[in-house]
């Protein structure tokens, strides 16, 4: 708990500026409880994601993010053992009015001044606190609802009495939907909704994450204990039924097969050189046999030795590593199951695989997480493995099932 109440305190003194939609002010009390709504920009988004990265890398959290839309983020962050969690719904536009058919506050952020965690004006609050329970369709019988409401009667004298009609009725009647609506209309306005561009239907229908979780892939720099963290899993839970070597996704296939008998003898260059010389075909040919081992797949979760975008990475060996120039193909092919990104001291890497460099390794980190964070759709876990192998493979179960 200790450590997660650095990243409260980091979230609340952050230079990204996020506004509280309700509640309390976040705090530790926050902590294995219910989500904390936030609306933000893209910018600040991206500083925060960029900030979990370095919690993660210092041992403080575990994070996780997942994406299915453009319009939200959620953010979770775990404590190092996987015990306790903090959620946080980030939100870029936000759809409430007309029982969540229309946008507001799209942007509303740039009118704010300043950094950090902003509120709106107490009359503003529970407005769009109303307008949310009736886009969510919330029950407003139950207990923490009635205690909201009751807590927002006795602090906006303007709203007591539409306030004190939603708790004797247990609904909101059609004269405070259309008083708080107002309100909301006359301060912010309202947007249409955004076109969403072909390729991004292709990515949020034909890419997203599947919600029956088949495969995981566990990735992370050589020497980061990707496998023996996987293996482990298999041996603690039943639930986790095999560990699939990644490489197998296209060495396994007759063509890579001829290109290396038929084509490799030409280049002079050794397997791994080989397949990085042709990545991008390499990437298609890992992305089709996913799709297929998907399909065979039955029983338990699949582990992964390897992420998609793997293949895609080339001179990971050296002090400049890099995705391929064709990276662009990562939107148009290669289902996103969720990832687990295992990062490593660099200290602990170099036992295990001297001719990685810390340059190349630190490259390998923020590459990968700037690939998998700041996409859409995305379900990606950037998991500390500094404890022993007991105690992460633990720890990345306990995460993997609050997230399931």
């Amino acid at each position: 708990m200790a450590l997660l109440d650095n990243c409260i305190k980091g979230i609340k003194e952050g230079p990204w500026t996020l506004l509280q939609l309700r509640g309390d002010l976040i705090s530790s009390a926050d902590v294995n409880g219910d989500d904390v709504d936030f609306l933000t920009s893209p910018e600040s988004l991206e500083l925060l994601l960029k900030s979990v990265f370095e919690w993660t890398r210092n041992g403080w959290c575990h994070g996780h993010v997942r994406r299915r839309l453009n319009r939200k983020a959620e953010l979770c962050l775990f404590s190092p053992e996987g015990s306790a969690c903090l959620k946080l719904d980030l939100w870029l536009r936000l759809p409430q009015l007309d029982e969540g058919r229309t946008l507001i506050l799209e942007n509303c952020v740039g009118l704010l001044s300043g950094t950090g965690i902003q509120r709106l004006p107490l009359r503003l609050e529970v407005a769009l606190y109303l307008q949310h329970l009736l886009a969510k369709k919330k029950d407003l019988r139950e207990d923490k609802y009635r205690k909201s409401l009751a807590d927002y009667r006795q602090r906006c004298p303007e709203f007591a009495l539409d306030l004190e009609r939603v708790e004797e009725l247990g609904i909101i009647p059609g004269e405070v939907k259309e008083h708080s609506a107002g309100i909301l209309r006359e301060a912010f306005g309202e947007s249409p909704a955004r076109k969403t561009s072909l390729l991004g239907i292709h990515e949020e229908g034909f890419l997203s994450y599947p919600r029956t979780v088949k495969a995981i892939s566990v990735m992370g720099c050589d020497g980061a204990g990707k496998t023996s963290l996987s293996w482990s899993l298999t041996e603690l839970e039943k639930r986790y039924a095999r560990v699939f070597t990644g490489k197998h996704l296209y060495r396994k296939s007759w063509l890579y097969k001829l290109a290396v008998i038929f084509i490799r003898p030409f280049t002079f260059q050794s397997r791994e050189r080989f397949d990085e010389l042709f990545a991008p075909l390499v990437y298609l040919r890992a992305c089709l046999g996913l799709r297929i081992k998907l399909l065979r797949w039955k029983r338990g979760i699949t582990l992964i030795d390897r992420g998609l975008l793997d293949f895609m990475y080339l001179n990971r060996k050296s002090d400049r590593p890099g995705f391929s120039r064709l990276f662009f193909l990562r939107r148009l092919c290669g289902k996103r199951i969720p990832v687990v990104h295992v990062m490593a001291d660099y200290a602990a890497i170099r036992q295990r695989k001297d001719e990685v460099s810390e340059k190349g390794h630190e490259c390998y980190d923020m590459d990968m997480w700037q690939a998998h964070a700041l996409r859409c759709p995305t379900d990606y876990l950037a998991f500390n493995n500094t404890g022993s192998l007991k105690s992460s493979s633990q720890a990345l179960d306990q995460v993997l099932r609050e997230l399931s």
